[in-house]
């Protein structure tokens, strides 16, 4: 599996999460919950990101 396709299925994983709570299937129907949820899916998306460039730029400086 290619990594720029884990970020992919990482946020497919989180959207369907969101879905699932939309739903009203579970308890966590409230708006706050909602919001955050979509602050957490952005933040580790975002993090996950920062982390891949950080590691290309050590990988790059040790082949140097």
């Amino acid at each position: 599996m290619r990594k720029s396709f884990r970020y992919v299925l990482y946020l497919m994983v989180g959207f369907l999460i969101y879905q699932v709570i939309d739903s009203g299937e579970t308890g966590f129907t409230h708006d706050e919950v909602k919001k955050t949820l979509i602050i957490a899916m952005i933040a580790v998306f975002v993090l996950l990101l920062i982390v891949r460039v950080i590691k290309q730029r050590y990988d790059n400086n040790g082949e140097d």
